[in-house]
């Protein structure tokens, strides 16, 4: 198999889910030893991911001179030798039918009008129904993901929609607490704070983590990490609901985040969908409890580990986390967590992905 793997998530964001995803997948491809040819790869990229990647010795092709935020929409535009595999970075397919064309499907958030109002996802899902129509083989992150493409597409045959977890990056694991941890943030540690991390727009429900601040006691303090910087509109909500008791880091190192979720009392993550769920599976990887809600894919990377509440109000969150309080209890569940996430890896997800590569180009090449 001559594999060509598209790049140009890379150009569409300067982080996020889908680029860790990518960046961990041709990481474990590039050290495979399998002949591999890139398309729409940058050396000198914005995405904090793709700076980390060698090119030297790969050979890299610009699939044309259009700006990377039209071609991102296009079916691909360049030719490629027959029975190879294609796989687009985000979304994308390629028109040709003697080519193998792998897909990989995130979430159906745009779909669910969860991520932005109609029309703005528009583009997002025409793609993707394109791309799930001209797919010999489809990845799905979750089988929660999977459940909603067969849901959404009826007509795609199940046997060609494969369920490959995400790893867990090994840049999060427990600290010793006998040393003092290297951090660059102004934040005092020894103080207990709920850390929570991510976007806070729309279904992540940042006002949700918010609102369970008011019921906890006054000593615990909110941690935010990722996202926009505060607007003045959440500055001035936070100081008339937890005033003083709240802080952001916009962007954060892994170093740094590994020691949040090592001196956390809990990652509290109050989304209400997920095609996956990093922020989860990390906290749990560096031994810190996880409270979320019972929904989508969180209850696949947490499993029995997680404090899980069915009804997302903060009443219920609050309830979930005092009951960390008690010592014996909290030690039971980081160690449950520890256990939760061994099955995650991105060694795995690559050979998983490998393997299935071949299973689908055996289908329509051998057969």
């Amino acid at each position: 198999m001559q594999l060509f793997l598209d790049n140009i998530v890379f150009s569409i964001q300067r982080a996020g889910g889908v680029s860790v995803y990518w960046y961990e997948l041709l990481r474990g491809i590039c050290n495979s030893g399998l002949p591999v040819r890139f398309l729409n790869a940058r050396a000198a990229s914005p995405n904090i991911f793709e700076r980390r990647l060698d090119y030297s010795g790969f050979h890299c092709i610009r699939e044309s001179r259009l700006p990377f935020k039209y071609l991102r929409y296009m079916p691909l535009r360049c030719t490629l030798p027959a029975a190879a595999v294609y796989h687009g970075g985000y979304l994308r397919v390629s028109p040709q039918k003697n080519i193998l064309n792998m897909l990989t499907v995130h979430d159906f958030a745009h779909e669910r009008r969860l991520a932005t109002a109609f029309p703005r996802g528009l583009p997002n899902q025409l793609q993707k129904a394109y791309g799930i129509k001209r797919a010999d083989g489809i990845i799905c992150i979750s089988a929660s993901t999977r459940q909603e493409l067969l849901h959404f597409y009826p007509s795609v045959d199940p046997a060609r929609v494969k369920v490959i977890h995400h790893g867990i990056a090994t840049d999060f694991f427990p600290l010793d607490k006998q040393q003092p941890p290297a951090c660059s943030l102004a934040l005092d540690l020894h103080r207990p704070f709920i850390l929570y991390v991510g976007a806070r727009r729309n279904y992540k429900r940042f006002a949700a983590a918010v609102e369970t601040m008011q019921l906890l006691p006054p000593q615990y303090r909110l941690v935010a990490v990722g996202g926009e910087p505060w607007s003045k509109a959440e500055q001035e909500a936070l100081e008339q609901v937890i005033p003083g008791r709240y802080q952001l880091f916009s962007n954060v190192s892994c170093a740094d985040l590994n020691v949040l979720y090592n001196y956390a009392f809990c990652l509290l993550y109050t989304s209400i969908y997920e095609g996956f769920g990093f922020p989860p599976g990390e906290a749990l990887k560096a031994g810190c409890p996880v409270v979320a809600v019972n929904r989508t894919a969180v209850p696949e990377v947490v499993g029995q580990a997680g404090l899980l509440v069915d009804d997302p109000a903060p009443a219920a969150f609050a309830e979930k986390i005092m009951l960390l309080e008690d010592r014996a209890r909290r030690q039971a569940v980081i160690q449950a967590g520890l256990r939760q996430v061994q099955g995650f890896t991105w060694e795995k997800s690559v050979q998983e992905t490998l393997c299935f590569y071949k299973d689908c180009w055996d289908y329509k090449f051998s057969s």
